[in-house]
């Protein structure tokens, strides 16, 4: 049995000698890899490629259309004729053979306005598409950055774990030699034997969500979640962050806003293309035809025409059955559903910035306590064992100071990533994610 736990303690305190070798992966060299590969950031960029696509000249209706045509026809029939005048043309397999070919031009000069307005919608539906991208890039990263300081977080858990086991190693070879000299009970052994395997069990347990959150990351980096790595636990934090500045920028810049604003945009441009039916078309149609044809038994053995030929149209329709009212009101009110929901908008992110940035204030001051306590606890500690050594103190006591540091530092490193999350999402909110990105770059 001891050999056995000698073989797991051997195995948990290697770990972290090992795990030195494996990638160091900065939280920006996370970010590039995900802009790079990440599946729903590559969806969006080939959905912004659509959108250009349709916001195209060749999208538009500007451009004319044309046309070509061309067909031949072979008959071969009996053919018989009285032409009334005593002359009668009777002739057996008469052959008959026609061609005809023609290019057609054709152009709508002018449609009510409709073309304008659908042109403009396509390059407001571009923008919005841009928008949207934006947002997938956003949300896609901020996931990133949680999962990140998350496996940031394990890692610290971990590797407190392991100090914390090394010292429960320490204090029960002490506790040990401490019973063979008669200085400790045999109980003293055996809670010194337990609490180092509890702690054992704690190692091995937060070793296998450690596991698990990298593969979240990896998942999200879209390469192999096997793939492993280590990740920097430092954790920087922005200076200068103001309410009111925060909450100017977001109405500014959020993208969620943006996005319903870009929406009114369309509704209004949809509108006036849906009153360009009240209005008449014209349509202008030119083109090249020529005809040829041979036949045995008609009155023209040969014949042939070519030329040029043009048309100009107007065509209004006066009354559609009420098709194109119905089209414009239901705009209207697609309009007004799309200025609600900006005003909607407008209010969560109001509250969401606000309740936000007392999340983040909170975070920093919850953080600066932890971190106040856990100096307290090491100092603790540090005393405790010195005591514990000398026996001024007993086992129960000591391990209490060890679980409190323990606690602590947990508590702290808790803290920090929650805070800084907390500012992430702020900076999100307030539409300066992508910038602060690009400075941390």
């Amino acid at each position: 049995m001891q050999k056995s736990n000698f073989k797991l303690i051997f195995i948990i305190i290697l770990f972290p000698l090992l795990s030195q070798a494996q990638e160091q992966l900065g939280v920006m060299d996370a970010v590039n890899i995900a802009m790079k590969d990440n599946y729903d950031i590559k969806i969006a960029k080939n959905n912004l490629k659509i959108a250009e696509n349709n916001a195209g000249l060749m999208n538009s209706g500007y451009l004319p259309s044309l046309n070509a045509n061309g067909g031949a026809t072979y008959k071969n029939e009996d053919s018989y004729m009285d032409l009334g005048n005593g002359v009668v043309r009777d002739v057996d397999n008469a052959e008959t053979e026609s061609y005809n070919y023609g290019v057609t031009l054709n152009y709508r000069l002018f449609d009510g306005m409709g073309r304008y307005y659908n042109y403009k919608k396509f390059k407001a539906s571009y923008t919005l598409s841009e928008l949207e991208g934006r947002a997938t890039v956003e949300n896609t990263l901020m996931k990133l950055i949680g999962s990140y300081y998350e496996v940031a977080r394990l890692s610290s858990k971990l590797e407190n774990l392991n100090r914390t086991l090394e010292i429960s190693n320490k204090r029960m070879n002490l506790t040990k030699t401490q019973f063979d000299y008669g200085q400790a009970s045999k109980l003293d052994v055996l809670r010194a034997e337990v609490d180092k395997n509890n702690d054992s069990v704690n190692y091995i347990t937060t070793n296998r969500e450690l596991l698990v959150s990298r593969r979240d990351l990896n998942v999200i980096l879209a390469r192999d979640v096997r793939t492993p790595f280590e990740v920097d636990t430092l954790v920087l934090f922005s200076q200068d962050i103001v309410e009111d500045k925060m909450m100017e920028m977001a109405l500014d810049q959020n993208v969620d806003y943006l996005i319903s604003q870009q929406n009114i945009g369309i509704a209004s441009l949809d509108k006036k293309s849906k009153r360009s039916g009240f209005i008449p078309k014209i349509d202008l149609k030119g083109g090249y035809s020529g005809s040829s044809t041979d036949s045995d038994g008609g009155f023209a053995l040969h014949s042939e025409a070519t030329g040029y030929n043009a048309n100009a149209s107007l065509n209004w329709d006066v009354f559609d059955g009420g098709r194109t009212h119905t089209q414009v009101q239901n705009a209207k009110i697609v309009e007004l559903n799309a200025q609600e929901k900006a005003n909607s908008q407008l209010r969560n992110l109001e509250r969401e910035v606000s309740n936000a940035y007392v999340n983040y204030k909170n975070s920093l001051f919850i953080m600066e306590v932890e971190q106040n306590n856990m100096k307290t606890n090491k100092l603790n500690f540090s005393y405790s064992k010195d005591q514990f050594a000398l026996g001024q103190i007993n086992s129960i006591d000591f391990r209490k100071a060890q679980v409190d540091l323990e606690d602590s530092i947990n508590r702290y490193n808790q803290a920090k990533y929650t805070a800084k999350v907390a500012e992430m999402q702020l900076m999100k909110l307030s539409g300066l994610f992508m910038q602060e990105i690009n400075v941390a770059k």
